[in-house]
């Protein structure tokens, strides 16, 4: 491990109820992002994120063990980012989710309360997770 890499999380694991459901919604973001799917079994499956055969991070998701909805406002994950390669790629991520029929909260838009530069988009994946997609021009 390098010093840069220190401190960047290594992997998130998210449960979801329906996977089969789900892992449509992840292969399309997450590949779109450039992650490679590395496992793909009956209660898991994960994306791993390379620069070349370097592992940068990875997501995986596992089915739940309760059907119960997920709600951003109570104890847990409120919302997932990551970074665009620039605006272009927001507009590209939002283009995408959109015509594979995903729940967008939010079109790409820049949120100057986060910062100068910032530009986002938002969508809620199918259990009502929110992810999003940003190019952050101050910290790209």
């Amino acid at each position: 491990m390098t010093a840069a890499m220190r401190g960047v999380v290594h992997h998130i694991d998210l449960t979801v109820r329906d996977l089969a459901v789900s892992a449509s919604f992840y292969e399309a973001l997450l590949g779109f992002l450039g992650y490679e799917r590395v496992k793909k079994e009956p209660d898991i499956h994960v994306w791993d994120l390379l620069d070349g055969k370097r592992f940068l991070g990875g997501v995986a998701v596992r089915s739940a063990r309760s059907p119960r909805e997920h709600d951003r406002y109570s104890a847990g994950l409120h919302h997932l980012a990551f970074h665009a390669g620039d605006r272009a790629d927001v507009d590209r991520a939002h283009a995408l989710m959109k015509e594979k029929g995903f729940a967008i909260l939010d079109a790409p838009a820049e949120y100057p309360k986060y910062g100068a530069g910032y530009y986002a988009m938002f969508v809620a994946d199918p259990d009502g997770l929110k992810l999003e997609v940003v190019h952050f021009a101050e910290r790209a």
